[in-house]
């Protein structure tokens, strides 16, 4: 049986473009598969990351690129690649008679060995730690005169520093080095992406539903999707820069997507991505719908600082240990559906809210800050004593079922904070189950508290926040059966997860296969995780989550736009890792900043030193804004994160500039009441928003750097006969690019149609 389906799935591939054909893409994955990033030699395919039932799983397709044998009783493959398998190529499985095709990329790490010189081995210890290491501590070898440190490494520019006796110290012999954003330096480790040499790829020359890639480099092999059916390959092409694609006629009704890789023998290309409605390529904007992740303006408020819908549920801590900036402001779920009816939301273009965590939490004070002193109350929701009530100081079910309603009748997705990590000490969970928790002490007999990279998994937040060990899998069951709840008995569109790296990737593939087996409608899934990159992605695939936030290019984006000095090379090379790492059409988050982060525009004003303890700024001064072009420099901020791939995120009041060192400081009560620069510098974001939300090319198009030195950066997008350019101009001169002059510290955003 097995050979028949093979047979027939060459006789659909080269008969598909006829119009007597219409092609069946009905896949036995739910959403899209999502690449598979190989390790150095090959490695293991978690099927069950993809098909919901692994026993539907029939045989895996042939493929001469690798060697690969389906163990665990279907549950995975395992691939081994040779010097010869190619950089994209694919893995076909069949289950009952269907086939689906998973891409796979072959690692592109290169051996790198990093030393540092200490002939009379005056160096009692020297460790690494960077972005290759997850920031973990590394050792290094002596040998004859050099401490040194071997590792496999991606393309691209990756900081580090050693710890030499203790102390962190930028490589002596590496002339290039970045701002760490603190006061020092980082390193930078240059391991050449080859981006002179490998495909790059666009679309044109569209008619009905045939058109045109198009490559600046010759590729060798290239692989159409639409959904997760191989529609077209070519393998082992010579200098091949254009290849011809007639979509077929499809069975299947609603959104598909068709997507596009090409590599040579110098690596992988970017990505081609583009949405198809009932079988037709889209074009027109005005198609695109909410439940389309790529078209998402996210935007996170506070519940209890946003706006006080209801005084009589407004219940601060009554204790004089609680300072008034750390006690509860009296925002609510009716503050929060006040303001949609009102059109705050749809007026400004925002198309997904994210919710800060509404569970209940404690009525009595926690922590300590010294200086000066108070305790604190749980007004931002992150210390749940239950995982499923909504919380009375912000509201109830009939509110928050009212206000879900009421979004998507303004076809506004509504996403909620979820916390997983950890409960407080008074959930009634750990004290029935106080051994679900992890130690608070180490083996050493230290606090296992904010251990965020040497104890990720284990570390609590605080010592009345006791980690639930999801090592254990009673407690991941009884923790995604409560996170499922929320998207069960309400009409949610997703969640925000809060300590994504803080919990085993179990949870989250638990957690995503009972959303799957249980809604039918689309739950989108967005993580918090600092760290590498490759840490990053590693929770994201199709049986995990949908993306992250990509804190890593915010530093880079707030240390180039905020500051006056700094070269946007830096950014660019950001930019162009996230590319690398995520796709050029991830969902990845692109923030102007989060609840634990100092304002953007006070960085930008001057008013917050980047090399000052910007907690203790906010506790021990008034935080002003004294120079206003920082207004200019957060719009730059702004436009940059609405041209590029990703998920724009507004963080409540940068939409005006709210000001603030960090946490509590940047979580001032919302304003609606503005200052002329302050409306002036919203009425820029509702245009931005607006370009964006109306331009297929910066929602699906192609991703570009087109220029880039010290002080300007030129980034274009293209989605076929649809180009959006965008000029960054950071220097004290008017610059003349496209026939348009971009005037100092400003930008602009050209959009041409062929």
């Amino acid at each position: 049986m097995k050979k028949t389906f093979i047979i027939l799935a060459v006789i659909i591939i080269f008969s598909c473009n006829t119009s007597q054909n219409i092609l069946d893409i009905q896949s036995g994955i739910k959403g899209l598969a999502t690449p598979v990033f190989l390790e150095y030699e090959g490695g293991d395919v978690l099927l069950s990351d993809y098909f919901l039932d692994v026993s539907k799983i029939d045989s895996i397709g042939k493929n001469n690129h690798y060697d690969a044998v389906l163990i665990e009783e279907n549950k995975k493959v395992q691939l081994k690649v040779n010097k010869n398998t190619p950089n994209v190529t694919n893995l076909r499985v069949w289950t009952n008679g269907t086939a689906n095709d998973i891409p796979i990329f072959k690692s592109n790490k290169t051996q790198v060995t990093i030393t540092l010189p200490d002939k009379n081995k005056k160096f009692n210890t020297v460790k690494i730690k960077g972005e290759f290491t997850n920031w973990q501590q590394k050792p290094l070898h002596y040998n004859n005169g050099l401490w040194s440190y071997t590792s496999k490494v991606n393309p691209g520019n990756h900081q580090y520093v050693f710890v030499v006796n203790e102390k962190e110290i930028p490589d002596p012999n590496n002339p290039d080095t970045i701002d760490n954003g603190m006061g020092g330096t980082n390193s930078i480790l240059k391991i050449d992406t080859n981006s002179d040499k490998v495909p790059f790829i666009t679309t044109s020359n569209l008619v009905n539903n045939n058109f045109t890639v198009k490559s600046k480099k010759p590729f060798t092999h290239l692989y159409v999707y639409i959904n997760n059916y191989l529609l077209h390959q070519i393998h082992n092409r010579k200098g091949d820069t254009t290849y011809k694609i007639t979509i077929p006629k499809i069975k299947n009704k609603g959104r598909s997507q068709i997507r596009i890789y090409t590599s040579n023998q110098y690596g992988r290309s970017n990505d081609i991505l583009i949405p198809l409605n009932n079988g037709q390529i889209i074009t027109d904007p005005s198609l695109l719908k909410r439940t389309d992740f790529h078209t998402q303006i996210m935007y996170f408020l506070m519940v209890d600082r946003f706006f006080d819908g209801n005084k009589k549920n407004t219940r601060k801590i009554k204790n004089d240990s609680v300072l008034p900036k750390v006690n509860y402001y009296g925002g609510d779920l009716q503050g929060v559906l006040k303001k949609l009816q009102e059109g705050y939301f749809s007026n400004l273009g925002i198309n997904t809210l994210w919710l800060s965590p509404i569970t209940q939490n404690p009525e009595k004070a926690y922590g300590l800050w010294k200086n000066p002193l108070t305790k604190f109350s749980a007004y931002h929701g992150y210390w749940p004593i239950s995982n499923t009530k909504i919380d009375h100081r912000f509201g109830d079910e009939k509110t928050f079922k009212q206000l879900i309603s009421e979004a998507h009748k303004q076809n506004i997705n509504i996403i909620l904070d979820y916390v997983a990590n950890h409960v407080h000490k008074e959930h009634p969970l750990y004290k029935k189950h106080p051994e679900w928790a992890t130690p608070l002490y180490l083996p050493d007999g230290t606090l296992n508290t904010e251990k965020w990279d040497e104890h990720r998994l284990t570390t609590w937040f605080d010592t009345f926040l006791p980690t639930l060990d999801f090592s254990n899998q009673e407690v991941v069951e009884k923790m995604t059966d409560s996170a499922l709840y929320w998207v069960t008995h309400y009409n949610l569109d997703g969640f925000r997860h809060d300590a994504t790296k803080h919990i085993q990737l179990n949870f989250w593939r638990t957690l995503t296969k009972k959303i799957k087996q249980q809604t039918n409608r689309p739950i989108f899934q967005i993580g918090e995780t600092y760290g590498s990159p490759e840490l990053i992605r590693s929770y994201i695939n199709t049986g995990m989550l949908n993306s992250q936030f990509d804190f890593n290019l915010y530093d880079a984006s707030v240390q180039a736009f905020a500051k006056q000095n700094a070269n946007l090379k830096n950014l660019a090379n950001s930019l162009q890792q996230s590319l690398n790492y995520y796709g050029y059409h991830h969902l990845m988050g692109n923030i102007t900043g989060n609840q634990d982060r100092t304002r953007f525009i006070s960085y930008a004003s001057g008013d917050v030193k980047f090399n000052e303890d910007s907690k203790k700024a906010g506790w021990t001064r008034k935080i002003t804004l004294t120079d206003t072009t920082a207004y200019s420099k957060l719009a730059m901020l702004h436009a940059f994160n609405l041209i590029i791939p990703g998920i724009p995120c507004i963080y409540y009041g940068d939409e005006y500039g709210s000001i603030g060192a960090n946490d509590p400081d940047n979580r001032k009560m919302m304003k609606f009441n503005l200052s002329n620069n302050q409306q002036k510098l919203k009425n820029q974001i509702q245009k931005l928003i607006f370009q964006r939300r109306n331009s297929m090319a910066l929602q699906y198009g192609t991703t570009e750097i087109k220029s880039v030195n010290n002080k300007t950066l030129i980034i274009k997008r293209q989605y076929f006969n649809e180009t959006v350019t965008a000029i960054f101009n950071k220097s004290t001169d008017t610059i003349k690019y496209l026939n348009t002059s971009v005037t100092p510290n400003s930008y602009k955003i050209i959009k041409t149609n062929k």
